[in-house]
């Protein structure tokens, strides 16, 4: 549901408490700058009627410095409310990105498979939008009713009829502001979108750019993108026609209400109804009267973009439920069962179940090879017993407990995996392979040399400080699956080891090196293994095949 102004306004306020005094000091800083603001016109006043009409030069002098002394005064509460405003901007949005990152990686993994990994930083970026909420420039604007007031009671001490006079174009703005704005909150919201969607494909096409090579398709994608580019051009096109219009608008009206205000209070002096002091500061006090009238609404156009970026935040990132802990979830310290009662299961956006009314016991020295074809649940089986899921029929056990009721993160660190999709971060071979666990040299070393890393990484100038590349594009196949598999070796308190094809890409005398250390190895564990060929089943001590539904060998 979207949300109004003042749910947005309190979400926004929640960030700006945790730095609660320095908003306090800004906001006084403000109301200052806007008190002394109000005292140049009137010293002109002063200057004009009492000074120069008067031919009196100590009174001129007198009130022309304390001009100066008012002028310098604003200049440094100007200056130090704009440095602490800019503080408190950039340091609240750093808090907002925090929170918004935290709970990014703690949502479930629906989250990343419904979304295109380009398309959700874009949708991230938007938190940048959300500075003018804390910028000195909308802060004044808000602070300003005290300029407002203060003008207009001045100038009804002056004229009170020229003053309603003035007054009677200010409903105007508050019309342009209302037609404008809503014109600008929907082209706002295409555009963010459209922007998110051009994010994502160009994101894709990058990450794609070797695979689109060598299917020779750089056209299509050209072709593509430009399109999407094209819609988010046409979109902030609208955007800033309907943003340009209103603040133009506004500036229009303000102009002529300076117009009438020169006939109106000229003809006044001519008429010698006021003096031409009275006329000068009535021209001070119209800017104090008219620009906080034209910076509220021309702010709330602007600050439009931030209320929808808000808005899009708050209903794309936390309408996921997130994999939060309350405390109350048993702590694992080991894994010695795992069992799978008559689960079955289909993904939030499937009709048919993955797999149905599937059994499978493990107990510590039980090494299970899961077969069958792609999209037979043998990866499936893997997202539900390290709790990915939830939302399953049957149970799931873990050392005799529902794992409903285990927490997910002590559960997962008990899990060494092979995956099919390997991440490897964009640095060196040997941060990937510690990126859990920091080994000393001894330990590493038979990492190495269990993974069948050693002699590849000897062979390299840099040795494992080489750097592997974006997702280890650097590398080939193998060696990407072999880094994986020193990562998980590495991640020594390990009980259940998953091997997801994790020899797909490996040479015949590394796949046997792999063999060796978990037919010799991992005894004491529980493994689980997914392959397509026979390489497996001579260490295995139980096999599935999910595609016949029972089981082969016991």
């Amino acid at each position: 549901m979207a949300l109004n102004k003042f749910g947005t306004l309190s979400f926004v306020f929640k960030y700006v408490k945790r730095r609660i005094w320095l908003f306090i000091l800004g906001m006084i800083l403000l109301i200052a700058l806007t008190l002394v603001a109000l005292l140049p016109p009137y010293l002109t006043k002063l200057v004009f009627d009492e000074g120069i009409m008067a031919r009196n030069m100590n009174v001129l002098i007198k009130y022309v410095l304390i001009l100066v002394g008012t002028y310098l005064l604003q200049s440094i509460l100007n200056y130090s409310s704009s440095v602490l405003f800019t503080f408190l901007n950039q340091h609240t949005l750093l808090d907002m990105k925090k929170d918004l990152n935290k709970n990014i990686l703690n949502l479930p993994l629906e989250f990343f498979t419904t979304n295109e990994s380009g398309y959700i930083l874009a949708r991230m970026k938007e938190v940048d939008s959300l500075s003018s909420f804390f910028s000195m420039n909308t802060l004044r604007t808000i602070i300003s009713i005290f300029e407002f007031v203060g003008a207009l009671f001045i100038m009804f001490s002056m004229n009170f009829k020229l003053t309603i006079l003035l007054l009677l174009m200010v409903p105007v703005f508050g019309i342009v502001t209302k037609i404008f704005g809503r014109s600008l909150k929907k082209f706002t919201h295409s555009s963010l979108e459209k922007g998110a969607m051009y994010s994502g494909k160009l994101q894709q096409a990058i990450l794609g750019g070797e695979e689109i090579k060598r299917l020779g398709i750089e056209e299509k994608q050209v072709k593509e993108i430009n399109q999407a580019s094209e819609q988010f051009a046409k979109t902030m096109i609208k955007r800033g026609i309907s943003m340009s219009g209103g603040t133009e608008l506004l500036t229009l009206f303000s102009s002529l209400a300076s117009v009438f205000l020169l006939y109106v209070g000229g003809s006044a002096v001519l008429n010698e109804n006021i003096s031409i002091g009275t006329y000068m500061a009535f021209a001070g006090y119209f800017s104090k009267l008219y620009a906080p009238v034209l910076n509220w609404n021309t702010t709330m156009l602007t600050i439009q973009p931030a209320f929808v970026a808000l808005e899009r935040i708050r209903n794309f990132f936390f309408k996921y439920q997130k994999e939060e802990e309350t405390g109350d979830e048993l702590e694992l310290n080991q894994i010695n069962e795992i069992e799978m009662k008559n689960v079955s299961f289909k993904y939030p956006d499937g009709n048919d179940y993955v797999i149905e009314n599937f059994d499978l016991n493990a107990k510590k020295g039980t090494k299970i090879l899961l077969k069958g074809p792609n999209g037979s649940g043998k990866s499936t089986i893997i997202r539900l017993l390290l709790g990915f899921y939830n939302n399953y029929d049957g149970k799931i056990l873990v050392n005799g407990t529902d794992s409903k009721k285990i927490s997910k993160k002590s559960l997962r660190k008990l899990f060494s995996i092979v995956s099919q999709r390997i991440f490897l971060l964009n640095s060196s071979i040997a941060e990937n392979i510690k990126i859990v666990d920091e080994l000393d040299e001894e330990q590493y070393q038979k990492v190495l040399l269990k993974s069948g890393l050693k002699e590849f990484v000897n062979s390299l100038p840099l040795k494992d400080k080489t750097p592997v590349g974006e997702n280890g594009i650097k590398l080939s196949g193998g060696q990407i699956q072999k880094i994986a598999i020193a990562r998980a070796i590495a991640k020594a308190n390990s009980d259940v080891y998953v091997f997801d094809e994790a020899t797909a890409h490996l040479d015949s005398e590394t796949r046997e090196l792999i063999k060796r250390f978990i037919k010799e190895e991992l005894n004491d564990k529980i493994c689980l293994i997914i392959d397509h060929s026979n390489n497996f089943d001579d260490i295995c001590n139980k096999i599935i095949d999910l595609t016949k539904e029972e089981q082969l060998k016991n």
